[in-house]
Formats: C-alpha cells, sequence, structure tokens
C-alpha cells in the first residue's frame, strides 16, 4: 500500500511505494522442488497439496518480510501540456546538477556551490511560472540554451573531478568551466527577476487606480 504523498520544499511532490521481493517466489518454488525429491507426487491429490502447501508458504513468506519501499517523484501535471514540458525539464536539469554537484564537493567546493546555487535558482523559477503560466514564453530562451549549457558545463566538471593530475589544460578547462557556472548563475538570477517584470507594471497600475479612487472618494 502507498504511503501518503509528502511535498518537498521546492514544491515537488514525492511518493513511497512498495518494491516488490522475489523471495516469496523463491520460497513457494522451493516447496516444488523438496516435494519432488522426497514426494512421488503420483496422484492429482497430492499435487493439488503441493500446490496449497506452495501458495502458504510464498503467501506466509511474504506476511513476514520486512516491506521495502522507494521515493519516487509524482510528474507534474496541470493540463498544460507546455507548461508541464517545461517544468519537467527544469526538474530534470536541477536533478542532473545537484548530482553532478554531490560528486564534485569533496574535490571542488567552489563549484560544487556554484551549482547548488543555480539548482535553487531553477526551483524558484519552476515556482514562479506554475503561478503564472503566462510568463512561459519568458523561458523559451533559459530552456532551450542556458540550461543545456549548464548542464554541458556541470559535467565537464565532474570529468575533470575524476582526473586531478591530467596538467595545466585541464586546470584551464576546469576554470573555464567554473567562470561559465557564474554566468549561468548570472543567468538564472536574471531570468527569475524577469518573470516578475510584468508584475510591476500590473501592481503599480493598481495602486494607481486605488490611489485615485481613494481620492475621488475623499478617503485620501
Amino acid at each position: 500500500m502507498e504511503k501518503q504523498e509528502n511535498r518537498a520544499p521546492v514544491g515537488r511532490k514525492f511518493k513511497e511505494v512498495p518494491v516488490p521481493s522475489a523471495i516469496p517466489i523463491w520460497a513457494a518454488a522451493g516447496v516444488w522442488i523438496l516435494a519432488a525429491l522426497f514426494f512421488p507426487m503420483a496422484h492429482l491429490w497430492q499435487i493439488l497439496l503441493v500446490a496449497l502447501v506452495s501458495a502458504g508458504v510464498g503467501f506466509l513468506v511474504k506476511l513476514v518480510l520486512p516491506k521495502k519501499t522507494r521515493r519516487v517523484e509524482v510528474p507534474f501535471a496541470s493540463g498544460n501540456v507546455a507548461l508541464d514540458d517545461a517544468v519537467g525539464e527544469l526538474d530534470r536539469v536541477a536533478d542532473a546538477i545537484l548530482g553532478n554537484a554531490a560528486l564534485v564537493k569533496a574535490g571542488k567546493p567552489s563549484s560544487a556551490l556554484l551549482m547548488e546555487k543555480i539548482a535553487e535558482g531553477i526551483a524558484k523559477i519552476r515556482e514562479a511560472v506554475i503561478a503564472s503560466p503566462d510568463d512561459l514564453a519568458k523561458l523559451r530562451r533559459y530552456i532551450n540554451y542556458y540550461l543545456p549549457v549548464a548542464v554541458k558545463l556541470t559535467e565537464k566538471c565532474v570529468l575533470l573531478s575524476r582526473h586531478p593530475d591530467a596538467g595545466e589544460n585541464a586546470e584551464k578547462t576546469g576554470n573555464a568551466a567554473e567562470e561559465g557556472l557564474v554566468s549561468v548563475l548570472d543567468a538564472t538570477k536574471r531570468q527569475y527577476d524577469a518573470l516578475f517584470a510584468d508584475d510591476v507594471l500590473d501592481i503599480t497600475s493598481d495602486v494607481r487606480v486605488l490611489e485615485a479612487m481613494l481620492n475621488k472618494d475623499g478617503m485620501k
């Protein structure tokens, strides 16, 4: 039975699902093997008896075995195909970047920190675009260009971290990759800020109308 869903801090949903075990099947099969060795099974009732014992053993083993579960993500589904695809891509890239950050953290903590900050920025963009799907068009260039570049840079950092003594060219490549991550982080911050540009205009307009009505009604 699935456990109750829980929400991750970044707004992504996960749930625990059971992991089936092959042990009960092997236990049931073992009954047939033992029966074939020590029981003639010459009659139908003998075969039926072994089948019953086999099913019972399999069921009992399944009951006593500790239940194992694994955590899986519930795919985001809003009914808006374009939004769902964009959110799915943001999630995929954020996971890839965080995974690479963990791989380089010991050898290149500065690069790992940049990757973590980029992933945090992606999570913020995800939350903002879900709240305002009309802003999805603003993310097209960010998703199609900046995110693939970000993943490529993080993968290069992982590769270089596996060869710390590769030489001067490798060191220069690592430094260039880290500079690229700085640029991606800056682009992520700018993209997040750009999502609120229309909100500033809307709120400013609403406030002006409100103030005009207050003046007209003599409440200010």
